[in-house]
């Protein structure tokens, strides 16, 4: 299930970095780099529920399910 999670995020990253405009100006937030930190974020915290999970199956004896 994570992983459709995490596949499903890339996706949609991609979708989004794909219409994404450049900001002109030295002022400005880079919108790409915003996204990207953003979908960095989503994917560590996929990361971190399968590490839980993990944890978790290991300690309850279930390591084959996963």
């Amino acid at each position: 299930m994570l992983r459709s999670l995490r596949e499903a995020v890339g996706e949609l990253e991609r979708v989004e970095l794909a219409q994404v405009g450049q900001l002109e100006g030295h002022q400005t937030v880079d919108s790409e780099q915003s996204l990207c930190e953003c979908f960095s974020n989503l994917n560590g915290s996929i990361t971190e529920m399968e590490t839980a999970l993990a944890t978790l199956a290991e300690a309850t004896g279930e390591t084959g399910n996963l």
